[in-house]
């Protein structure tokens, strides 16, 4: 038997840990750099999530692991399966950390960009700690495919709602963890990135940017000159 055991989670309150894309979705609704931070009020937190975005959560085929303090201390356990007694995905374990599914073997439900999680969200699914009824496949039962702009909801431990981005492909049997957050008040939904892109400059603003940059330079030193022309000029009188 193979153990994949991760012995702390992290949450990350910095915003260099998002995508540039989802960095740019937070602050397209409002959620400027001070609600990246934990404060007493309402907020989204990111969650730091590299030490399981790889495929199928960087866990080696057969194994599994474990993270604990997950999103922050004393809320909850993450389980994420790569193939272990049948099952790949991810489950929340200590009770009461849920997610969002509908109560039968692999039904995690999809959320999709701009969506809203909390009490009421998703239809007729709803919160569930049932063991493993939120992972991709779990023996015969294999979940629809997640693809761009999909996500799972949870509700953990400290009663706080959040999402976790993956994508699953049902062929391959495979699925990425792109992204995470979760609202820092208990109670209070949270509501998925709606996928805008950060534009990048192209190369003309980047040159009309340079040329401005070096016109006010050149600038400043002519009249630096001229000041200590000035100055020399008095002194000499």
């Amino acid at each position: 038997m193979m153990s994949n055991k991760l012995s702390t989670g992290s949450a990350a309150t910095d915003a260099t840990n998002l995508p540039l894309s989802r960095l740019g979705a937070y602050l397209a609704i409002g959620l400027g750099s001070g609600a990246l931070a934990t404060t007493t009020e309402a907020a989204v937190i990111p969650i730091d999530v590299s030490g399981i975005s790889g495929i199928n959560g960087g866990v080696a085929s057969g194994g599994f692991a474990n993270v604990y303090n997950w999103p922050t201390a004393g809320a909850g356990r993450l389980f994420i399966l790569n193939d272990y007694a049948g099952t790949i995905g991810l489950s929340l374990q200590d009770s009461p950390f849920t997610f969002a599914c509908d109560n039968g073997t692999a039904t995690p439900v999809k959320f999709g960009a701009g969506a809203l999680i909390n009490s009421t969200s998703g239809g007729t699914s709803n919160f569930s700690n049932g063991f493993l009824v939120t992972a991709f496949a779990w023996y015969g039962t294999t979940a629809p495919d997640f693809g761009p702009d999909s996500f799972l909801g949870f509700k953990d431990a400290l009663g706080r709602y959040g999402y976790i981005e993956v994508t699953w492909n049902s062929t391959s049997r495979q699925f990425q963890v792109l992204s995470a957050a979760y609202e820092s008040a208990a109670g209070v939904g949270i509501t998925t990135p709606s996928g805008a892109a950060v534009p990048e400059p192209d190369s003309n603003t980047l040159a009309g940017t340079a040329m401005l940059a070096m016109g006010s330079v050149a600038m400043l030193e002519r009249r630096r000159r001229k000041r200590a022309a000035a100055a020399t000029a008095e002194a000499t009188a």
